[in-house]
Formats: C-alpha cells, structure tokens, sequence
C-alpha cells in the first residue's frame, strides 16, 4: 500500500501573491505554490527549487 505524503500550501508575501495572481491572468490557468519543504525528497525530479518560496514544474 502507498502512503501518501502531506503537501502544504505555501505561506506567501503579499508581493508573491500579486506576483502569481499577475501569471494567473497572464496564461490563464490556476497556479499553487507549494511548501518546497513538504515535498518529497525522493521522486521524479519533476519539481525544481529556485531558491525562493515557490518551486517549478519544468515543461
């Protein structure tokens, strides 16, 4: 049986979040920033951290 991991939400500035509001409008889907520290450490690899508060799905 699989276990499932707790993902949290991740906690953002108000900057942060005029900045994903901003991307949403722009391309025109929903986006979620996640805590990059309730990520699985083991994985695909599908997830980056560029050093800030939200991580990237490489495309």
């Amino acid at each position: 049986m699989m276990k499932m991991e707790e993902i949290k939400i991740a906690q953002l500035n108000q900057q942060q979040l005029e900045r994903i509001n901003e991307l949403e409008k722009n391309i025109g889907v929903t986006l979620v920033a996640y805590d990059s520290s309730t990520l699985p450490s083991q994985g695909s690899g599908a997830f980056e951290s560029n050093n800030s508060t939200n991580s990237n799905h490489p495309s």
